[in-house]
């Protein structure tokens, strides 16, 4: 069965990372983006708060939702 997540690309230490939302995962892509539409400043402040203990001086490059088959997973969750 597909799953989707959402995930971030975020640039940290000069370095592009993909790093996935944790608890969250969805059966459709629609629905996956109707919760990102809806929990927008939510997944943003976490975001950001994991981001502020990992590395201050990261910028965040996108957020959206993908097959989690199709994300490395070689990254940190948050």
């Amino acid at each position: 069965m597909t799953l989707f997540v959402i995930y971030a690309t975020v640039l940290a230490s000069n370095m592009v990372h993909m790093i996935e939302y944790k608890g969250t995962s969805f059966r459709t892509q629609t629905d996956c983006i109707q919760f990102l539409q809806e929990q927008n400043n939510h997944i943003n402040f976490t975001l950001r708060e994991h981001l502020d203990k990992e590395d201050p001086n990261s910028t965040v490059l996108f957020i959206g939702c993908s097959e989690r088959s199709k994300l490395p997973n070689n990254d940190a969750l948050t």
